[in-house]
């Protein structure tokens, strides 16, 4: 039956995938065309593709690791200081390589900050708390954030846009650079699953077994940060997918296991950032409307009906 759902899923992402790149291409003998399918919509619905599964997994990881489905990485700061590593790149003219690891770096600063916030504020590693430091360092990142957009007017356009993220600046470099950084924590994370399963049996059950809770919750919020801000560093901030769509997973597919829920996160985030690029692209067409924008059209909805019909799974 797992098997089935899956390869239901991958049947439906391929399809809204031959969707994205072949509506109203026209006649594929023509040169444009051809130029339009290889140099403009491929690198595009590969980045979508890309960003959804990784978004939507850091987002699972996050709430497996705090038991709490509202936990991603906007609750806990980190799309903040990847954004502001990102803006400060853009206005230093930093070279297309380092626009990310300046993401990479103040998310990694950003958790650190957290981190000790929790520590200084409360005694072990209660999620509550750390949310709540996730959430005033986040705000801290933005008013910095504000601040170069103001000193910064030249180059406000480029920083602005990473608070809308979308796909319309897709080039196959930052197709593979992305891919690259995401092959690298899924790897990772293949190899921990096990001890990931054990921390879903709560902290003094995984502490019972011989398993080092903190440092492996610390590994996992690194591996997650890295994910989130490689993505933001060259496609801005994209919300709720990665809050929404765990949870309807998690719901709706609670009997699978860590694994597959993974790879169903994977596959249902990317057919959705897939499916919001596309319909970003003909909804007003030939405006092309972010898919951060669309998403946010369609996931306050669903989160409100998440939050209303909530079970005492998390209670």
């Amino acid at each position: 039956m797992r098997v089935k759902i899956i390869g239901l899923w991958i049947v439906v992402l391929s399809l809204i995938v031959i969707l994205s790149l072949f509506w109203n291409i026209g006649d594929m003998s023509e040169p444009l065309n051809q130029s339009i399918l290889y140099q403009v919509r491929i690198p595009k619905v590969a980045l979508a593709l890309l960003a959804g599964i990784g978004l939507t997994i850091a987002g699972q990881l996050f709430q497996t690791l705090l038991n709490n489905p509202l936990a991603d990485s906007f609750t806990l700061g980190l799309a903040s200081g990847a954004t502001f590593g990102s803006g400060l790149a853009t206005v230093l003219g930093l070279s297309f390589v380092l626009i990310p690891l300046s993401s990479i770096a103040f998310s990694l600063i950003t958790l650190a900050l957290v981190l000790m916030l929790t520590t200084m504020m409360s005694r072990g590693y209660p999620s509550k708390t750390l949310i709540l430091a996730g959430i005033m360092i986040g705000a801290l990142f933005n008013a910095f954030l504000y601040v170069l957009i103001v000193f910064n007017q030249t180059r406000m356009n480029r920083i602005v846009n990473y608070m809308f993220g979308g796909f319309e600046a897709a080039e196959y470099n930052k197709v593979i650079y992305i891919a690259l950084v995401l092959s690298g924590c899924l790897l990772l994370l293949a190899l921990m699953i096990h001890k990931i399963k054990i921390l879903q049996l709560g902290d003094l059950s995984a502490q019972a077994l011989g398993l080092n809770v903190r440092r492996l919750s610390y590994i996992v919020l690194i591996i997650a940060s890295v994910m989130t801000a490689v993505i933001v560093g060259y496609v801005g901030i994209i919300g709720f997918i990665g809050m929404v769509v765990p949870q309807l997973i998690r719901r709706y597919y609670r009997q699978s296991k860590l694994g597959e829920q993974m790879i169903l996160n994977g596959l249902i985030g990317g057919s959705i950032m897939v499916l919001a690029d596309w319909l970003g692209s003909t909804v007003i067409y030939p405006i092309q409307v972010p898919a951060s924008i669309i998403l946010a059209l369609l996931g306050i909805p669903v989160l409100f009906y998440i939050m209303v019909t909530q079970s005492k799974t998390y209670d």
